[in-house]
């Protein structure tokens, strides 16, 4: 019996330990990249960042990212890519930066965490060429006491890559070239 509740008080003590003390969390984006088309002609590579850190509240909140950022930005740009591409179409990028800050309002109702992306894209588009920096935000309000980073991740991710699919398309149609 003394052994049963010895047990018991360490699993007790166990499990208090890991409640709120928790500050890595864990957001699978596999889905993400699984869902999207295989494309040779697209690539998005950086530092293959698997820690996103939310700055900004109170305590830091770190978010591991399973796949890297890179494949999961790149899976959501080839998606959003893909039904309008053409043959002799190339786009690389590269440097590819990943950052998150919560912003309390002025009038302090509400806090939004903003994500911004920056990478360098070289597109090829039926031999005519453009380089290029992009920079994006996407912004999601959350509850600074607790504000399930793991979850408005993967929502500001894919917003984000759309947003930075539409910056491409829009290159891409700059050069002139007939679909």
């Amino acid at each position: 019996m003394q052994v049963i509740k010895k047990v018991g008080a360490a699993l007790a003590v166990a499990m208090l330990s890991g409640c709120g003390g928790k500050t890595m969390m864990v957001s699978d984006m596999s889905g993400m990249v699984a869902a999207s088309p295989a494309s040779p002609w697209l690539t998005v590579q950086g530092a293959g960042q698997t820690v996103v850190t939310l700055t900004g509240l109170d305590t830091k909140t770190k978010v591991q990212v399973a796949p890297d950022l890179d494949a999961v930005v790149q899976a959501q740009v080839r998606s959003a890519l893909q039904p309008k591409y053409f043959t002799d179409l190339i786009i690389n990028c590269r440097s590819l930066e990943v950052a998150v800050a919560a912003k309390t309002e002025e009038d302090a109702s509400t806090t939004d965490a903003n994500l911004d992306l920056s990478v360098s894209c070289r597109i090829v588009a039926r031999g005519l060429v453009v380089s290029k920096g992009y920079r994006v935000r996407q912004s999601s309000p959350i509850d600074p006491t607790a504000p399930h980073f793991d979850t408005s991740l993967p929502v500001l991710i894919r917003g984000a890559s759309n947003q930075l699919a539409d910056q491409l398309w829009a290159d891409v149609i700059a050069t002139g070239v007939k679909r």
